[in-house]
């Protein structure tokens, strides 16, 4: 099936799972409802292309295909609009996307796969309140898509075999690996990896074993790891970690699970990490 790809959410990540649909060849459009950050993210994109372009990793004809492929929409309605997969890639709050799918699910027909990048948010938990729900499936990319070689699917029982095949194609048509999840989980295998490498990060800093830095030397020096657990979480937001926690916290009322309150701090000063300049650690804004 030659899909036509939709994609919510301009931030970074959305911005770059469009391109990476653009670069495969597949007719896409990316929508925010922030106009000029879209145009800006458009731009941002095409030059981090053009570095990949001369250090090889990417061939002059991607930068043709994302330019020829890749139209920015305002609208949800001009978004989806005669689209038959959608990737919603927006922040990782369950209200803000079960808006959005809610909203497209009643406007699309049932030959749409609707797929969210959450890793923490399960597609069934947002497929009981919208239409359609056999067609919910989680597609997670890693930060930064356009860089990274891998997808996490992660589907619900009821959910059809060619919806998983059909996410499983473009997947792999957008040049990256592949793996499959036999059952649902918060944070898959990657993110539930990481989060018991952080959680423990989190609670050395938290009982003042050590700082931040050098638990993140230690853990790069004695595990060979290229990160640190608290470099790890800046680029990939603050508030994801923040939220899963949260999330986690009201489904088991365990105080192990309620988000430390210099994460919390961090995430209500919009310190976010890399996205916003500073997190941990302070960034060149992008």
């Amino acid at each position: 099936m030659n899909e036509k790809i939709a994609v919510i959410g301009g931030g970074q990540m959305g911005s770059q799972i469009a391109a990476l649909a653009a670069m495969a060849g597949y007719e896409t459009s990316l929508y925010d409802e922030n106009e000029e950050n879209l145009e800006y993210r458009y731009k941002f994109v095409e030059e981090n292309i053009k570095n990949l372009i001369d250090k090889k990793i990417y061939s002059e004809d991607k930068l043709d295909a994302y330019k020829k492929n890749l139209e920015l929409k305002f609208t949800l309605e001009e978004v989806i609009h005669e689209k038959s997969f959608v990737i919603e890639a927006v922040v990782e709050k369950f209200d803000v996307k079960l808006e959005i799918f809610k909203k497209i699910s009643s406007l699309m027909n049932d030959e749409v796969v609707m797929a969210t990048n959450s890793s923490f948010i399960q597609a069934s938990e947002l497929s009981i309140h919208c239409n359609h729900p056999e067609r919910f499936i989680n597609m997670h990319f890693f930060y930064p898509p356009i860089r990274m070689d891998l997808v996490e699917i992660s589907y619900p029982e009821n959910v059809s075999k060619v919806i998983l095949e059909r996410t499983k194609n473009v997947s792999k048509n957008m040049g990256r690996s592949v793996v499959v999840l036999k059952k649902e989980t918060p944070g898959f295998i990657v993110n539930r990896m990481l989060a018991a490498l952080v959680d423990e990060a989190y609670e050395l800093y938290d009982e003042g074993i050590a700082d931040f830095e050098d638990i993140d030397i230690a853990i790069k020096k004695g595990l060979n790891h290229p990160l640190g657990p608290f470099e790890l979480s800046d680029y990939s937001g603050l508030d994801i970690h923040y939220y899963a926690k949260l999330k986690k916290f009201k489904e088991s009322g365990s105080s192990e699970d309620k988000p430390k309150k210099f994460l919390e701090e961090k995430v209500l000063n919009g310190d976010l990490g890399v996205k916003t300049g500073k997190g941990f650690y302070e960034y060149k804004k992008d």
